[in-house]
């Protein structure tokens, strides 16, 4: 699990696993990617991480020229395969050289392989005029069966704000994308699109707790699901999303609610992320203790995994743990939320690899 791009922090891993027979590797997934294999001799406050898909990811590489601040590059580290992506069309009107942003990435696969990927950056929403109620969110998305660049306007009935420290969270060719608070007392909602997809409309997903300004949340994956798991008055809540359920609402109840001063955390948490693996295993941050919570649903049994230094390794689980930099993380979105007045959400990008690894998709010469 990596933490999304920010300014001023370099790569980073907060979990990482390694040396697991499915693919036999040595070391973390975070050494394939640091250094950057293309530029081995780059300082790593000059290359981010942006977000993954299906075992690739999207590389952001800062420059200090002007005429060419950004260059990106979609690949999988441990294959060391890359695609340099050629810069989006520059509308002449817009002053800065580089007016796009990178959202996003999706992938389709085909017999369990990646066929293809696209790569979405954002160009800023317009609202419509009083009486249509919608927004115009334009995107330019680069397609890899093409080699080209198009460019997109979508209707959502919400504006459209992207932010990296946010990474969106992407199954099944669609991005979810967390809406920012404007105002605390709106109701909190995930935006989505399919970009595989025809349709010019986004759709707007309600959180299972819209409203309470308390409510400590992460949006993860696990098992092929998009996971909201929720934390209210020492309540644990897990929730799955059914995005083609209208009947029951979007989500379902993954587990019966946990009481988290029944299984010995009597102690404020913060939701980390699921086990893309296993949906019976939980992450929490304690901000007592400034360290890991890792716990089993199914059993209700979870560990505070106290730590002197600065990673901690399980033996069992060839689990690693950087604290360090994990910490760093939170304390940066916890002085967000103070002075911003923001719902706290943690999204933290989970790149795991696809059981079996293809060659990276190329656009044609």
């Amino acid at each position: 699990m990596l933490v999304p791009e920010y300014w001023g922090h370099y790569i980073a891993e907060t979990i990482g696993f390694a040396k697991c027979e499915t693919w036999g590797l040595p070391k973390s997934l975070l050494s394939y990617i640091v250094p950057f294999q293309l530029y081995p001799n780059l300082s790593r406050g000059d290359y981010y991480y942006v977000c993954s898909s299906n075992g690739l990811i999207l590389i952001s590489l800062y420059s200090k020229h002007p005429e060419d601040n950004y260059k990106y590059f979609v690949g999988n580290p441990v294959l060391q395969q890359w695609v340099k992506i050629p810069p989006p069309p520059n509308p002449r009107s817009h002053p800065n050289p580089n007016p796009y942003g990178a959202t996003g990435l999706v992938t389709r696969v085909e017999n369990g392989a990646v066929s293809s990927f696209k790569m979405i950056t954002d160009a800023g929403t317009d609202k419509l005029p009083r009486d249509k109620g919608m927004y115009v969110w334009r995107v330019c998305v680069y397609s890899s069966e093409t080699g080209l660049w198009s460019f997109k306007q979508l209707l959502s009935p919400r504006p459209v704000e992207t932010f990296y420290y946010y990474a969106p969270v992407n199954i099944d060719e669609m991005l979810y994308m967390w809406k920012k608070d404007c105002d605390p007392t709106e109701p909190k909602v995930l935006i989505a699109h399919d970009f595989y997809g025809s349709e010019t409309e986004c759709r707007v997903i309600p959180l299972p707790v819209p409203y309470n300004e308390n409510v400590k949340r992460c949006l993860t994956t696990s098992r092929g699901d998009v996971i909201c798991v929720e934390i209210l008055h020492r309540k644990l809540k897990i929730w799955r999303l059914n995005i083609n359920s209208l009947e029951d609402g979007y989500w379902q109840l993954l587990t019966p609610e946990i009481n988290m001063a029944y299984v010995g955390l009597n102690f404020k948490c913060f939701p980390m992320a699921m086990n893309p693996f296993d949906s019976d295993i939980i992450y929490l941050w304690s901000r007592k203790h400034s360290c890991l919570v890792s716990g089993n649903l199914h059993t209700q049994e979870f560990i505070v995994h106290h730590q002197d230094s600065e990673n901690w390794t399980s033996d069992e689980s060839c689990c690693r743990i950087n604290t360090f930099d994990f910490k760093y993380y939170m304390e940066h979105m916890e002085r967000r939320r103070n002075r911003r007045n923001q719902t706290s959400i943690i999204m933290l990008s989970q790149f795991v690899l696809p059981r079996w690894m293809d060659s990276v998709p190329r656009p044609p010469n």
